[in-house]
């Protein structure tokens, strides 16, 4: 019995492995920017990932605020970039050579700071005095690392020197920022350990002993993104919290945040299925992330923006997306770190946020393999000890039984 457990273990293990069958990922840092990006301090990076029937396209790009850019198109289409332009945040300076079916941006905004003097760990998104405001623009952004394969694509970048010349702010510490693209559905390797699909970039957030305001006695921050996609601007996004079935890859998080776009049907008639941002509600003051470290973010609704163009014009979105951005969603999303209790981030000084930005349907958790056989070990093992005693006992007690109605003769 043992050599069957053993046997199923490893089967189960081997088909639980992810494979990378459903995109094939290629990726260019700074593509065909030449000698123009020699003597500058730039960092773009595009992801092509290759379906059956269509491409997903990528961009990551940190001159101005940090920002994604997703496009869906035939598997024909490639990207542009008009470098000169596109340096100097010109619009129409990022090109396809065929109208994308949908695209989703999604812009990393701003930090913003709040007191929190009586520890409540929510911010009024509605009046957002007594806070400060620190735009990602101003960190001085260094690429760390850069991992190209074709099964996954990690950059990994740090702010830090933050100088807002214009209001005279200047802070230390620092902001490291890691996206990773993937081929395949699996969970990342470090935690919370999110299921990504291969429609999915994840984007990890970690605030590093960030210098907080002197005149803030009980400072937290929260992170503010721009989402941009094709929609009605009138229609909301919707937050969609949700419980999932376990907390085997996070451990104590059973719960779920999702922001989704509506449906979105394009000019020739074809609906897609709109993007989405997804993550779990939790963030972690060590670097170790041990569940013992960790705190609770908090999501507030999807806000409204006046002027579309001007709030993306500091941004890679601007390049693509220009005076069209005025006929398109764009809504503010805010999540603060930290839960009642936990100390502020004075504690630690370090805090993380991790979420993924995708196109299509979220996935969803399920029961692994492993689990599934567990459990159906420990269901079955004590039936099948049952009904070996029970055979037992019938056995054992047949041949008296006989024995005595041969005497009885």
């Amino acid at each position: 019995m043992n050599n069957v457990f053993v046997f199923l273990f490893l089967f189960i293990t081997l088909v639980d492995t992810g494979y990378c069958m459903q995109r094939t990922l290629r990726s260019w840092l700074n593509h065909d920017c030449g000698v123009i990006c020699k003597d500058r301090n730039s960092t773009t990076v595009y992801l092509r990932a290759d379906g059956p029937n269509d491409t997903l396209h990528y961009l990551w790009d940190f001159d101005g605020n940090p920002s994604v850019l997703l496009a869906l198109t035939s598997r024909s289409a490639t990207m542009n970039i008009s470098w000169k332009d596109f340096l100097l945040k010109r619009k129409n300076s990022v090109t396809f050579t065929e109208e994308p079916i949908y695209t989703f941006g999604v812009v990393f905004n701003k930090i913003i700071e709040f007191n929190d003097t009586n520890d409540t760990a929510l911010i009024n998104i509605a009046n957002l005095v007594n806070t400060n405001s620190l735009h990602p623009m101003f960190f001085q952004w260094d690429r760390k690392t850069l991992i190209q394969n074709n099964e996954f694509v990690t950059l990994n970048m740090e702010g830090s020197s933050y100088n807002d010349s214009i209001m005279n702010i200047s802070r230390m510490g620092s902001i490291k920022v890691s996206l990773m693209g993937f081929c395949s559905l699996d969970h990342s390797e470090f935690m919370p350990h999110m299921l990504h699909t291969e429609n999915s970039t994840q984007v990890d957030i970690i605030l590093d002993h960030l210098q907080t305001n002197k005149s803030f006695t009980n400072s937290r921050f929260a992170i503010e993104l721009l989402v941009v996609g094709e929609g009605n601007p009138e229609v909301p996004m919707f937050i969609n919290p949700k419980k999932s079935l376990d907390d085997e890859h996070t451990p104590g998080i059973f719960d779920v945040v999702e922001v989704r776009t509506p449906p979105y049907k394009s000019m020739d008639n074809y609906e897609t299925e709109g993007a989405y941002l997804q993550w779990r509600p939790v963030s972690y003051t060590t670097m170790s992330r041990d569940i013992t470290d960790s705190t609770e973010t908090m999501q507030y609704p999807p806000l409204k923006v006046s002027n579309h163009t001007s709030t993306i014009i500091d941004s890679m979105l601007y390049c693509y997306y220009g005076d069209k951005a005025d006929n398109l969603l764009t809504q503010r999303i805010i999540v603060s770190l930290g839960s009642k209790g936990d100390g502020f981030y004075k504690r630690t000084y370090y805090s993380t946020w991790t979420f993924l930005i995708g196109y299509g349907t979220p996935p969803e958790e399920e029961f692994s393999y492993l689990i599934i056989m567990m459990i159906s070990i420990g269901f079955c093992l004590p039936l099948m000890i049952l009904i070996a005693i029970s055979l037992y006992l019938c056995i054992y007690k047949l041949p008296k039984q006989s024995g005595q109605a041969y005497l009885n003769q």
